[in-house]
């Protein structure tokens, strides 16, 4: 798996602004609380595909001990530095989904947010990253995930959507042009990024990011083969839900056999 994320670490935050991080945390707590038996202070949080540190941010403030890692070192950069600046003691690894087992740790529950499962596009790096997952799992630990559920993406994607977003004396504008392969169950995503000063385009680059969509049941079939049970799965941000074909992500919450 190739690192998709490099110029792009410098602007995610500020093109995320707007995202609900603190919901998002609230929802990951929620399903904590009803499968992960032990209280805050004692749950051991990995996570894993972590960006710039927002979960995993969150979740220290409310007194998990957690660590991040990322297959993106600018990403990683970003996150320690946000970390520091809060005064937040979070260790994060340069790792990806397959070179996880370098972190030779046991944790209570890993998660993998904002659909980051989806750069698993192929089968043999799918199984190897659920094989290293495993290994990070204590007795009784849960990994939580989110994906594209692909009954939505093929009914609901945007094949162009533009992006603008203003910070502290620049703008950043995000074209995404998205071409579906049915076939494949393939998103490629192609970014092209303006950033602009004084209504001027000052720096131009682009981003390809290759994102594979999963069916409801084949990914409980694909974790099934790779030795995990599906003990809850429900909308996100709706852990008493129940799925939907017009979801478009989904949350399941697994269990090694």
């Amino acid at each position: 798996m190739i690192n998709p994320f490099r110029e792009y670490a410098q602007y995610y935050d500020l093109l995320y602004r707007d995202k609900d991080y603190a919901r998002e945390t609230e929802f990951i707590v929620q399903l904590f609380d009803r499968w992960v038996a032990k209280p805050a202070e004692q749950i051991k949080v990995l996570d894993l595909a972590c960006g710039t540190g927002r979960h995993a941010q969150e979740l220290t403030r409310l007194g998990y001990h957690v660590e991040g890692s990322d297959i993106s070192g600018d990403m990683v950069a970003v996150a320690n530095e946000e970390s520091s600046k809060q005064g937040l003691n979070i260790r994060y690894y340069n790792e990806s989904f397959q070179s996880c087992d370098r972190i030779a740790l046991k944790y209570d529950a890993v998660i993998i947010m904002f659909s980051a499962i989806n750069y698993l596009t192929d089968y043999r790096d799918f199984s190897k990253s659920m094989q290293n997952i495993r290994a990070l799992l204590g007795d009784g630990g849960v990994l939580i995930f989110d994906f594209w559920n692909g009954n939505a993406v093929i009914n609901d994607f945007s094949p162009v959507r533009i992006k603008r977003v203003d910070g502290d004396g620049h703008s950043v504008m995000r074209i995404s042009t998205t071409v579906l392969d049915k076939i494949s169950q393939i998103a490629t995503i192609k970014f092209d990024f303006m950033l602009m000063q004084s209504k001027k385009v000052v720096h131009e680059f682009s981003e390809v990011h290759s994102i594979r969509y999963f069916f409801p049941q084949e990914m409980m079939d694909l974790l099934i083969a790779n030795g995990f049970d599906l003990i809850h799965r429900c909308p996100f941000l709706d852990p008493n839900g129940t799925i939907d074909s017009s979801d478009w992500n989904l949350t399941y919450v697994v269990r090694p056999i």
